[in-house]
C-alpha cells in the first residue's frame, strides 16, 4: 500500500516480468527498420482511454515503450466523468475512492492531485410501495410489507444484501475465480431459489433492478463484489472512530473523493501523457500479422503497433472488426456480454422537504424510478438528489428526451411525497448506454459462463491484450479498471522485452 508504484514497475515490477528498458526501448528502432509504411508506428496501440487504458499507458510509458491511446469520444475517463455543468459538478460514475484502492491513489499522489477524506452518503431512506410513502420505522409492520419472516425486518433496498452478500462463500479474493467456485455459476434466480425466498423477495429483488428477470443476472459475479466489500469494511470497522455507524457511512468516512470531482484526476493523467492520447480516433479495425498490429480508425487514420490494448467495453468492442478473429469463449464473451444501464436524473433541493414531513430523505420505489437518492456531502451539505431507473425501466426512459426524464421524475416524486412540491428543480440528466463510446452502465455475465468468460478474456489474442473493469479479477470498481491496465501492460512488457 506504501510503495511507490512507479519504483515497483521500474524495480522490482520489471524484474518479475522480464521487463528491461533498454530492451523496450529497442523495439521502436526495430519498427523503423521494418519500415512504418505512411502509418505512425509505435510498440503499443491503446483503444480506450478511460482508467484502464490510460494506466496501460502510464506503465508502459514508465518503462520506456512509445504508446498512443485511442479514444472515441472528445473527451478521456470512460465511465468517470464530473457533470461540470451542473451544480455542485457531481460525478456521473467513479466518485469514492475506497481505502483500499491503491493503485488510484497512487496516481494522485504522483500527480499531486488532492484527495480529501470521506465521501457522500445518502441519506436514510423511506419507502414507496403501490404509491404510499412509508416510513423506515413503519416498514416491518406496514401491511404493504408482504415479506415473510425474518425477511419482514429487513428493508426493501437491503433485501439483494440479505440473500447475496451476507451469504456469500468466499472470504478471500481469489475465491471466485478457484475450479470450486463454480459450483455457484448461477443465475440470481436459482440462488434465490436454493436460499427459499419468498416470492415477495423474489419480487422486491427484481424490481430493485429495474425489472431485469433475475435469470438473466449472474449471482457469481455479485458474489466477487460483496467479497471485496466485505474484506474492505472489515478493514475500516477495525478503526475506532467507526465504532457505531452503519456499513455504508463507515465506508464513506474512510474512503476519499477529488474536490471538483474524480475528473480532476482523469485531466491530470491526461497531460502527463500528453500527445500519446489521441480523442476523436474510434477505432474500426484491427489487423493484426506475425510482425504487429494495424489498428484503423473511423476518420481513415492508421497506426501500426506491435500489440494491441482492447480497452474498451465489449458492447463497444463487438463493433470493431478483429483480425484474425476471436474464437471460442472470448468471441462469446465479446459478443453476448450484457451491459446493464442506469439513467439518471439530477435534482437539486431548494428547501430540505425532509424536515417539513419529518421523512427520512432518500426513497426506495416499487415505481419506475428505483432510487432517489439524497445526497448528505463529506462538508455536510446536502442539495444534490440522483433519481435512478435501472434495466428496462430506464431503456424506456431513455427513449424521451432529457425535458421530459427531468419532467416525469418530478411529477413521481410529487405525487408520492407532497411535500416535496415546490422544492425541487431537475438541474441534469444522464444516461451511459446513449453514450456511444461507452454503452451501459456496467458489464454483466450470462449465467453459467462467468466461469468460462473470466477465464477466458484473462488471455491475449494473439497481439491483442484485454482491459477494462470486464475482465477484473480481485477489485471492484475505479481501481478494477487501473488492475487490468496494469496487468495488460506487464503481460506486453514481457514479451517486447523477450
Amino acid at each position: 500500500m506504501t510503495m511507490r508504484r512507479r519504483d515497483w514497475l521500474i524495480g522490482a515490477g520489471a524484474t518479475a516480468a522480464g521487463a528491461a528498458v533498454p530492451g523496450v526501448l529497442s523495439s521502436v528502432a526495430r519498427a523503423a527498420e521494418r519500415g512504418a509504411q505512411t502509418a505512425e508506428t509505435v510498440d503499443v496501440a491503446i483503444v480506450g482511454g478511460g482508467l484502464a487504458g490510460l494506466n496501460a499507458a502510464m506503465v508502459l510509458t514508465d518503462a520506456g515503450a512509445t504508446v498512443r491511446v485511442l479514444e472515441a469520444d472528445t473527451r478521456a475517463g470512460g465511465r468517470v466523468r464530473t457533470a461540470d455543468d451542473i451544480p455542485h459538478h457531481p460525478d456521473l460514475g467513479g466518485v469514492q475512492i475506497g481505502p483500499m484502492y491503491a493503485r488510484v491513489r497512487d496516481v494522485a499522489r504522483r500527480l499531486k492531485i488532492e484527495l480529501k477524506p470521506g465521501a457522500h452518503v445518502n441519506a436514510p431512506y423511506s419507502y414507496v410501495m403501490d404509491g404510499t410513502l412509508i416510513p423506515a420505522k413503519q416498514w416491518p409492520q406496514s401491511p404493504l410489507n408482504r415479506l415473510v419472516g425474518a425477511e419482514r425486518q429487513v428493508p426493501p433496498q437491503a433485501i439483494t444484501g440479505f440473500y447475496v452478500e451476507r451469504r456469500t462463500p468466499f472470504s478471500t479474493l481469489e475465491d471466485w475465480l478457484k475450479p470450486e467456485a463454480a459450483r455457484y455459476d448461477l443465475s440470481l434466480a436459482q440462488w434465490l431459489a436454493e436460499q427459499q425466498a419468498s416470492d415477495e423477495a423474489k419480487r422486491l429483488i427484481r424490481l430493485s433492478q429495474g425489472s431485469t428477470p433475475l435469470e438473466d443476472m449472474a449471482v457469481l459475479r455479485m458474489m466477487q463484489e460483496a467479497t471485496r466489500s466485505k474484506i474492505d469494511v472489515q478493514r475500516v470497522s477495525q478503526q475506532p472512530e467507526m465504532q457505531g455507524k452503519d456499513v455504508f457511512e463507515r465506508f464513506a468516512l474512510a474512503s476519499s473523493h477529488v474536490p471538483g470531482g474524480t475528473s480532476r484526476l482523469v485531466e491530470a493523467i491526461v497531460a502527463s501523457l500528453g500527445e500519446r492520447v489521441r480523442l476523436g480516433a474510434k477505432v474500426r479495425a484491427i489487423r493484426m500479422d506475425g510482425d504487429g498490429a494495424e489498428v484503423r480508425c473511423e476518420d481513415g487514420s492508421r497506426l501500426r503497433a506491435r500489440y494491441v490494448v482492447a480497452a474498451v467495453p465489449f458492447s463497444v468492442l463487438r463493433d470493431v472488426q478483429i483480425t484474425p478473429a476471436l474464437a471460442g469463449e472470448q468471441a462469446d464473451a465479446v459478443k453476448r456480454m450484457p451491459y446493464h444501464n442506469q439513467s439518471q436524473v439530477w435534482l437539486r433541493a431548494k428547501r430540505p422537504y425532509w424536515e417539513d414531513d419529518g421523512i427520512e430523505a432518500s426513497m426506495w420505489t416499487d415505481g419506475p424510478f428505483t432510487l432517489i437518492r439524497q445526497q448528505i456531502e463529506s462538508d455536510g451539505t446536502r442539495e444534490l438528489m440522483s433519481v435512478l431507473a435501472f434495466g428496462p425501466n430506464s431503456r424506456r426512459l431513455d427513449q424521451l428526451p432529457p425535458a421530459e426524464r427531468g419532467r416525469l421524475a418530478l411529477e413521481y416524486i410529487h405525487r408520492v411525497r407532497p411535500s416535496t412540491v415546490g422544492k425541487l428543480e431537475v438541474v441534469g440528466t444522464h444516461s451511459w448506454e446513449l453514450v456511444p463510446s461507452v454503452r451501459g452502465c456496467s458489464h454483466q455475465y450470462v449465467p453459467g459462463k462467468v466461469v468460462a468468460w473470466s477465464q477466458a478474456m484473462a488471455k491475449p489474442h494473439q497481439r491483442l491484450h484485454f482491459a477494462g473493469e470486464h475482465v477484473r479479477r480481485l477489485e471492484v470498481g475505479m481501481e478494477s479498471a487501473m488492475e487490468t491496465g496494469e496487468r495488460a501492460a506487464l503481460e506486453i512488457l514481457e514479451k517486447l522485452s523477450a
